[in-house]
């Protein structure tokens, strides 16, 4: 047992699809967010996620770490829980500490991410899969493997990155390092947490999804097209044997707190576009920066999508609304 247990944070991944995703929604939207460095997320919501998700991270990491073999994380392997940092112990740090990091006062969602958590151990008493990874950070690299197959590769299978081209950019923009000429072209993932189920033996990566809504059978098949699963198809293809997909595991953060796992549907199609897609998007948006940075482009410049289907979301409207409405400051 450690004297000093861990404590998980799950904080975003660096070139995640908090970066890339809003690329493929609205360019417009990806400038306020990614390069004026503005936030449109739904704040309580955002913020009872992550609760969820910190909770959730360390209720797994300790379950892995009860099993017989142990269960690694981070390169090292864990056989005792007390490693781990106590569930809710963890929760009020993260608490006390985003409050320091940038002023978010999470207290008021306390009582009620912990009253999720004891709901979800009443509704899941037993957990017989075993724990592979909790939080696990992934890396993709885009280019060629061994083989000479473009695509999405690990450290392990990639032969030859894919640099970005762009000459503009041989200094990035301060808030964009993850754009630079000559550089490879990334994208990393968080995993919340992969196991080998006991039922068939396959590994499949479970992400967490901590809602205010439904948690009903169809919730699943919304998020096939999410490009964030195409990540997660990649990675697991590539680490795990007999690897099944992806699950959402569905947490409702109000009374009836109903838990729900569900299969993510396949989009092989999707998946097999994806690292094209993704390099043409990438360039896309290093010469919009150029532009931009030596003055030829301005904010007008960046595409507003111009629908209804996302200019208005399950969280409401975008932040950014008014402003590609009526112009000016956010």
């Amino acid at each position: 047992m450690s004297n000093d247990p861990i404590f998980i944070n799950t904080g975003r991944s660096p070139a995640g699809w908090s970066f890339w995703g809003p690329a493929f929604s609205c360019d417009q939207l990806w400038f306020i967010k990614t390069v004026l460095g503005r936030e449109f997320v739904n704040a309580d919501a955002l913020t009872q996620g992550t609760m969820g998700h910190i909770i959730l991270g360390h209720h797994y990491a300790r379950l892995g770490a009860a099993q017989p073999e142990g269960f690694v994380f981070e390169g090292k392997t864990y056989t005792d829980p007390e490693d781990f940092m106590d569930p809710e112990d963890a929760l009020r740090r993260w608490v006390r500490e985003i409050e320091k990091e940038n002023g978010t006062d999470a207290s008021p969602f306390i009582h009620n991410t912990l009253t999720l958590y004891r709901n979800y151990r009443v509704r899941e008493p037993f957990f017989a899969d075993r724990i592979l990874g909790v939080e696990m950070l992934a890396k993709l690299t885009l280019g060629y493997d061994k083989e000479g197959n473009f695509g999405l590769w690990t450290d392990t299978n990639l032969e030859t990155p894919t640099l970005l081209d762009c000459p503009g950019l041989e200094v990035p923009h301060p808030n964009v390092p993850q754009l630079q000429h000559g550089q490879p072209i990334i994208v990393t993932k968080r995993l919340d947490l992969i196991v080998r189920s006991s039922r068939n033996g396959q590994v499949y990566i479970d992400d967490h999804k901590v809602t205010g809504g439904s948690v009903g059978p169809t919730v699943a098949e919304k998020y096939a097209m999410d490009g964030q699963f195409s990540v997660n198809d990649w990675v697991g293809r590539q680490t795990w044997d007999n690897y099944g997909g992806v699950r959402l595991n569905l947490v409702q953060r109000r009374d009836p707190w109903s838990v729900s796992k569900q299969n993510v549907p396949p989009a092989p199609y999707r998946n097999r576009n994806f690292p094209r897609q993704l390099f043409r998007k990438a360039h896309h948006l290093a010469e919009m920066l150029v532009g931009t940075m030596s003055g030829e482009l301005t904010q007008a410049d960046w595409e507003q999508t111009q629908t209804d289907l996302l200019c208005y979301h399950r969280f409401g409207k975008c932040g950014a609304f008014d402003q590609c409405r009526l112009g000016g400051a956010a």
